[in-house]
């Protein structure tokens, strides 16, 4: 990037050089047969002929700068939309080893991207055992700088749902098993995830 900026520069001061020392003729004045003009007139003149050189400057600018300029506009824009939902957090593959204290266990859960602009539940599947459970996961803030994080299994009957806790500071995800419809039944069932990919 400090690449593209200096050559940025070089491209400007050509255009400095060039506007110092254009000419009467290149500005467009006609000063009559004594050579004097009015310099209220030369500076109109030199204000118009700097914006025509700027657009001609934009127009000749090489094309690797350019679409580096709007990549860069693109990416900063598209960081800043990433995470306009809560749920958006959640996004990722998640794993854990040694699931329930059991060696060799490993449950892994695959959350989605949410498949429109609006701020819904965004669909997990959570593999384990050789089995998958598809969730519809939603997720609303804390006091804690954490998020409460429900999973709905929407396909059993009747449905049901585990919570949960998505700790923002440590980017680690829970969902509790021995908790079912709000109703704690059994402890020592909390699956805590690590991210195996990147936010």
């Amino acid at each position: 990037m400090w690449c593209l900026r200096r050559r940025a520069l070089h491209l400007a001061s050509i255009f400095l050089a060039t506007r110092s020392f254009a000419k009467k003729s290149q500005l467009g004045l006609t000063c009559g047969s004594t050579g004097a003009c009015d310099e209220f007139e030369v500076e109109l003149a030199e204000e118009e002929l700097a914006s025509e050189m700027q657009v001609e400057l934009l127009q000749r600018m090489p094309m690797d700068i350019r679409l580096a300029a709007s990549a860069e506009v693109a990416r900063t824009d598209q960081v800043a939309k990433s995470k306009a939902c809560l749920v958006d957090h959640l996004v990722g593959s998640w794993h854990v080893e040694n699931a329930l204290g059991i060696d060799g266990v490993t449950v892994l859960l695959q959350i989605s991207p949410r498949s429109s602009g609006v701020c819904e539940d965004v669909v997990g599947q959570i593999h384990y055992l050789g089995k998958q459970t598809q969730y519809a996961i939603s997720a609303t803030a804390l006091d804690n700088g954490k998020l409460h994080v429900k999973y709905v299994n929407k396909q059993a009957e009747p449905d049901y749902f585990h919570e949960g806790e998505y700790d923002l500071a440590k980017d680690s995800l829970l969902e509790d098993l021995g908790a079912v419809n709000g109703v704690k039944q059994n402890d020592n069932m909390e699956l805590i995830f690590k991210r195996a990919t990147p936010a």
